[in-house]
């Protein structure tokens, strides 16, 4: 079975990579910088029902 691959961005630099899950200690190929984010769609945001 192969291992799970989810995409990140880094919150620096925009770059884009793939990640195993479960994976920790990641650092960007292009800045260096280590916190990752799941890119979501332009111009998408949460929508939360206020009760």
């Amino acid at each position: 079975m192969d291992a799970l691959e989810i995409r990140y961005k880094c919150v620096n630099c925009g770059h884009l990579t793939w990640s195993e899950a479960g994976s920790t200690g990641k650092s960007c190929h292009k800045c260096g910088y280590r916190i990752f984010v799941k890119p979501r769609k332009d111009g998408m945001a949460k929508v939360l029902k206020a009760e």
